[in-house]
């Protein structure tokens, strides 16, 4: 269902898809910087230049609010793995495009991917339980492309899961610390992560 007269918002956009892009950044944004807990519904429809009564027109709670945001995250980064996961001649190159992607990923929507990691604990089960499964999914990415390169013989790391998980923590870190006016650039970035993650798998 859509609005047309855009009466019950302040910023006076039209059509529901902009007033729903709006919500989502003022949400996301205020949980990123206040914390899930101690933001307030009224305090994001606020931020959002929305009524109440618009906002739950989109969502129905603050945690519908956050679900949202995770799972178009997910959805958004899960593609981008797995298309990254098959480019490439040799299992060795995947897994380079792999990181190099997710590393794009992590500073892309660094907002969204601080508030799955911190903001777990405090959701409930149900909600808890969706995103731990939506991040399976995107690990299985991770796992089977690792199990490749171990199965072409040219690596053989000494644990395959703590070697998977260090290459991701790899990755997730660059957003904490990633400047565009840095030394280096995102996609020199990319590439030293890339080769630092072969390095982990290690050789025969």
């Amino acid at each position: 269902m859509s609005r047309t007269d855009g009466s019950a918002d302040n910023a006076g956009t039209t059509g529901s898809s902009s007033t729903e892009q709006r919500l989502m950044e003022a949400a996301g944004a205020l949980f990123a910087s206040k914390g899930y807990t101690a933001v307030g519904i009224r305090e994001i429809a606020r931020e959002a230049g929305l009524t109440i009564g618009s906002l739950y027109h989109y969502a129905a709670s603050k945690e519908d609010l956050f679900l949202t945001l995770m799972r178009r995250n997910y959805a958004r980064t899960t593609a981008r793995a797995r298309q990254a996961a098959m480019t490439g001649t040799t299992p060795a190159e995947r897994l380079i495009n792999l990181v190099k992607a997710h590393v794009l990923a992590e500073v892309r929507d660094s907002q969204v991917w601080r508030l799955n990691r911190s903001e777990l604990e405090v959701i409930s089960p149900e909600a808890r339980a969706e995103l731990v499964a939506l991040r399976d999914e995107f690990e299985q990415i991770w796992r089977d492309v690792i199990e490749d390169v171990i199965a072409d013989g040219s690596f053989k790391p000494e644990g395959p899961a703590l070697t998977r998980f260090s290459i991701i923590q790899m990755c997730n870190g660059v957003a904490l610390w990633y400047r565009p006016d840095g030394r280096l650039t995102l996609d020199e970035i990319s590439g030293i992560i890339s080769r630092q993650a072969l390095a982990l798998l290690g050789r025969p």
